[in-house]
């Protein structure tokens, strides 16, 4: 997360978070066995969705999250297959900041959903106190799977009643 511009990417009532952000995704990325394997993206500029739609419709109806910084640690990988770990902050389709923790497998479903967020935590964030707490259970979440695996996606795909590769798709 070093090269990320948290300045350009944060709100301001969320940027006297960034030293901690910082401590914490460093911890993530010098993990033995994340080392080498996150990938950080940032989207500047981004502002959060919209809170009024047109009649008839809720705020946030369609689910869109608006990124704002977001990690991905790949265990696994054959081009076919895949296990990732997610980490990202974005605006949530309620326009609320949120902070999000996941375990990705790719999808082998009949209809192709692409991936599943097999394992998932997410924390609203109002201010840069909860957001450095939810940043701190997220890395948490995370290291602990680094620590204890599994880092292939079978047992995960079992853990959530999904579809393996081998007898789904031709």
């Amino acid at each position: 997360m070093t090269s990320v511009p948290l300045r350009e990417v944060l709100s301001p009532e969320y940027l006297d978070a960034e030293d901690d952000l910082r401590t914490l995704a460093h911890k993530l990325d010098s993990h033995r066995s994340a080392a080498g394997r996150v990938a950080w993206h940032w989207y500047p500029g981004t502002e959060p969705p919209p809170t009024s739609t047109e009649p008839g419709e809720t705020a946030g109806e369609f689910g869109v999250y608006h990124l704002l910084v977001d990690a991905t640690i790949q265990l696994y990988a054959t081009g076919a297959d895949w296990l990732e770990l997610t980490l990202d902050i974005a605006w949530s389709p309620s326009s609320k900041v949120t902070v999000n923790a996941a375990v990705e497998v790719a999808c082998w479903c009949i209809q192709d959903h692409n991936m599943h967020q097999v394992r998932r935590t997410q924390w609203h964030v109002t201010n840069s106190g909860e957001m450095v707490d939810a940043f701190t259970a997220g890395t948490a979440m995370l290291a602990d799977i680094l620590d204890k695996g599994p880092f292939e996606p079978q047992p995960w795909r079992i853990l959530a009643g999904l579809p393996d590769p081998s007898n789904t798709k031709p």
